[in-house]
């Protein structure tokens, strides 16, 4: 049964082997010859197996030669290996993938590379360089215009390639990983128009270049008509463009799991694909020409779209489906994803370890392998009628029998039917419930019931991913998947309506267009009460190490659960002798330690680290800001600031449109606190209210648990600590106040707070210069914390009488020249001194002055950006320091 299914599944395991071993690809080839052979003359019963692992050693092959055909001139392998510096000022000429890719102020160029002019040498190179534009004022877009940029033009542009990492800490998706997953060699930023210079136009497929053409229409017209809100979710959902998706709509989605709705995939590709098969049906029966026409529309929106990989994949297996039902066989989804996954692991075998590859045959598995199959079980089980193929009722619980009578059984076709025949009986069916003959509402009943039950299937088989590479499991999703299907699905209609008839005339699109908007709303206004209620979602750490071998083995009840509803024979006649029933001891056995499983997954009581008696502090790399994590040696800990981005221009953030972008507390700080294991921080601290420093508590506060929190000042009018201060409140958490002369005990850990000086009013400015300033003393060992103080605060700590003596200071504001004064290094005297900085600063941090001034007094100088998080540990008396890079 579905041989692709289980040939695809020997592929992937081929690929993992690989990508967990060293073999010789010489050797991975011999097997797959030695092993096919065999299959071909060997007994038919042997053949099979053999045929399996030869597809096991063409996984090996296939990934292997992927891993070791990496061009030598392929922009990847130059920037990795240190032939082109990532960053460096280059000249690349290349031929644009696609149209200009409008964003906010500026638009997005995919440059297929061809040559590379570096010091006066020209190369030859190959590789994607995605190009960012910023084109902010109307004189710079209309000069980007005059260029006549589109699909097919060859380029020269003046620009500074990057590849490499940046947040170097534990749990951070590698900047590197993240370019390759969507296909991309390295990222650019275009500084001027200026600096592209058109030479000239390339041979493209005239077809493709109308679509880019059309889409980029449809983009602008949406953008033109609606709404930010309406128009990001149009263009993300209909044209898969994601750029104008604002932060807070798209939140919404993101909370309550139904952000997939968002991403053309699957389940896009399904809908249009079938409504396309529909609407041909208006104008020919004939199934060839209907497949010929669907197929054609199908692929040209993927490539309208940018063909990424879900896309490709979705619209093969819908082409696969559509193209077994012209001639004329049943077709098998299950043989249908397993055609997908060769095609597509075959193409590239790295596809296999993207979440979005994982994420979308998982799915698609569960639903047409586990929900589907139980689906039909069921509706048989409820509509039964006597035939010559069941002539009696399900042997089924009396309770699961009522249960699908009451929502399958039809009376009025059961009377029907009977007349028909030459025999008679009385069926006796004991519904739960008795639908109304005025007003039966079951197929509306139905149709949820089926679609709650798909959901939670697939929900259930994708719970370790979402965990894994999301952190988030989406109790609401099961009901919202449902009320945003719909209701995207009518704005869709009513937005492409008002479009097609605005071309006509205004006045016509006018009704439309107010539909659409009051579509949104009402798509919009369910999942936005559940995100603010905080019944959508919560977050949660996944496993690491040797414990993460326990989603894996999660799978495995799942799998007997699915394999008894396969084989379930709801009108098998003894039942005892049906091994397959939904009630022996297999099934029963499977549920439980699935639901143990279950349990251990989401209230990972094995996730966070165990106390060992000994302080802990990381200095985590957030590039220009400042994040660290001391846990105490009783297991407590402290989130002291968490990162953030610097507003470099007043205009940095636009009131009306917040681009969907991930902030360093979601994307670095709270990813961390994640590998860490943990759900909860006992305190978090805020040393002022600078947006490098508390911006990323407001993610942290959202996404983990909180037991309290400390400022040095409250300044309510500061937009950042407002935020925060909001998110706290609505959580419950409370706050202190703390200044000179507090000391918070933690067990033997005494945390001395140095600065700033009490006032009267909380609500003073709070900036550099009234940073919190932290001694955290354990046995004979002591760390200096100092946020962003400058020359005057670290006057007034020398002055104030007590000591600043630690073994480790965190470097005042970053490095810079206005801090780290000589006293101030003589009066701390410290063996370690660690900047929080990034690879590179805007502000030129850390200086070269201050780095000197602490190597002279002994002290070893590190920095955060050059080699990730610093780890500090010690048990009161000993003093390690390790390093993310070393």
């Amino acid at each position: 049964m579905n041989p692709l299914l289980w040939l695809a599944v020997s592929f992937a395991l081929g690929i993992v082997i690989a990508h967990f071993s060293s073999f010789d690809w010489r050797i991975a080839a011999l097997a797959t010859s030695v092993f096919a052979i065999a299959a071909i003359i060997v007994k038919q019963t042997a053949a099979g197996p053999l045929l399996l692992v030869s597809f096991i050693a063409l996984g090996t092959f296939s990934a292997l030669v992927q891993k070791n055909s990496v061009a030598e001139n392929r922009l990847r392998r130059m920037y990795d290996e240190g032939r082109i510096g990532s960053g460096e000022v280059v000249e690349v000429e290349g031929v644009l993938l696609g149209k200009p890719e409008p964003v906010f102020n500026g638009f997005v160029l995919d440059l297929d590379t061809r040559k590379l002019l570096r010091d006066g040498v020209e190369q030859s190179i190959s590789g994607r360089l995605r190009l960012y534009a910023s084109a902010e004022t109307d004189e710079i877009k209309a000069d980007y215009s005059s260029l006549g940029l589109q699909y097919g033009s060859r380029i020269r542009v003046a620009c500074d390639p990057a590849r490499g990492d940046s947040y170097l800490n534990p749990g951070v998706l590698p900047r590197k990983n993240a370019l390759d997953l969507q296909g991309i060699d390295a990222t650019a930023t275009v500084k001027s128009p200026l600096l592209i210079e058109k030479l000239g136009e390339e041979s493209v497929f005239i077809p493709v270049a109308g679509i880019y053409d059309l889409r980029a229409l449809l983009i602008e017209q949406f953008r033109d008509k609606f709404s930010i809100s309406t128009s990001g979710i149009l263009n993300a959902s209909l044209l898969g463009d994601k750029y104008f998706l604002d932060k807070q709509t798209a939140d919404i989605f993101r909370e309550g799991g139904t952000f997939h709705v968002l991403v053309i995939s699957g389940l896009h590709i399904t809908f249009i694909g079938g409504l396309t098969f529909l609407f041909v049906g208006f104008f020919t029966k004939r199934k060839v020409w209907r497949f010929v026409f669907t197929i054609s529309f199908l692929w040209a929106y993927t490539l309208a779209v940018g063909a990424d990989v879900p896309v490709v994949r979705a619209s093969m297996m819908f082409t696969v489906l559509l193209f077994s039902q012209v001639i004329y066989r049943k077709s098998s989804l299950l043989n249908a994803l397993g055609f997908c996954a060769l095609v597509l692991l075959s193409w590239r075998p790295s596809e296999l370890f993207d979440p979005s590859f994982q994420l979308t045959f998982v799915s698609v598995a569960a639903i047409v392998g586990v929900a589907f199959p139980l689906i039909e079980k069921l509706r048989s089980a409820g509509s039964w009628q006597p035939t010559a193929e069941t002539p009696f009722p399900p042997n089924v619980p009396n309770w699961l029998r009522s249960c699908c009578e009451t929502l399958y059984w039809r009376e009025g076709v059961w009377k029907i039917e009977s007349g028909r025949q030459i025999w008679s009986a009385s069926l006796f069916k004991s519904p739960y419930l008795k639908w109304p003959k005025s007003f039966d509402p079951r197929k509306l009943v139905v149709f949820i019931f089926e679609g709650i039950l798909v959901s939670i299937i697939a929900q259930a088989w994708l719970l370790p991913l979402l965990i894994v590479y999301f952190h988030r499991v989406s109790v609401a999703s099961v009901l919202l998947n449902l009320w945003v299907g719909i209701f995207i699905a009518l704005e869709s209609f009513s937005a492409i309506a008002a479009v097609v008839l605005s071309s006509v005339s205004g006045l016509f699109g006018l009704p439309l267009i107010k539909l659409t908007e009051l579509l949104n709303s009402a798509l919009l206004s369910v999942p936005g009460i559940f995100v603010h209620m905080n019944w959508a979602s919560f977050r949660l750490p996944a496993y690491t190490g040797p414990m993460k071998a326990i989603y894996l083995v999660y799978f495995l009840p799942l799998l007997v659960l699915a394999y008894s509803a396969y084989k379930w024979e709801p009108f098998a006649i003894d039942r005892q002798a049906d091994k397959s029933t939904l009630d022996n001891l297999s099934v029963y056995a499977a549920s439980a330690l699935g639901f143990a499983l279950l349990a251990v997954i989401v209230f990972h009581p094995l996730s966070a680290p165990f106390a060992d008696g000994k302080l802990h502090v990381d200095l985590l790399d957030v590039g220009q800001g400042d994040s660290a994590l001391v846990t105490f040696p009783g297991g407590e800990t402290l989130l002291i600031d968490g990162g953030g981005k610097i507003k470099y221009r007043e205009n940095d953030t636009d009131e009306q449109f917040q681009p969907d972008t991930r902030n360093i507390g979601e994307a670095v700080v709270s990813e961390f606190l994640w590998a860490k294991g943990y759900s909860r921080i006992d305190h978090i601290l805020a040393t002022h209210a600078d947006a490098d420093h508390i911006q990323g508590l407001v993610d942290v506060a959202k996404n983990f648990s909180i037991g309290s929190a400390f400022f040095g000042r409250m300044p309510e009018s500061d937009p950042d600590f407002a935020e925060l201060a909001d998110v706290l409140r609505r959580r419950g958490v409370v706050a202190e106040t703390i200044a000179r002369g507090d000391v918070l005990k933690f067990g033997d850990v005494s945390v001395e707070v140095l600065y700033p000086r009490p006032i009267a009013d909380p609500n003073a400015v709070s900036d550099n210069n009234h940073s919190v300033v932290l001694r955290i003393i354990f046995g004979a060992r002591s760390i200096l914390l100092t946020g962003d103080i400058e020359r005057q605060a670290e006057m007034e700590l020398i002055s104030s009488g007590g000591t600043l003596v630690a073994d480790l200071i965190k470097v005042p504001h970053h490095g810079s020249r206005t801090s780290s004064t000589q006293d101030f290094i003589n009066a701390v005297g410290a063996k370690y001194a660690v900047i929080s900085v990034g690879r590179s600063s805007a502000f030129g941090h850390p200086h070269k002055d201050v780095v000197d001034r602490w190597k002279a007094e002994g002290a070893n100088v590190m920095t955060t950006g050059e080699r990730g998080t610093i780890s500090v540990s010690t048990d009161g008396r000993d003093f390690v320091i390790t390093t993310f890079l070393p």
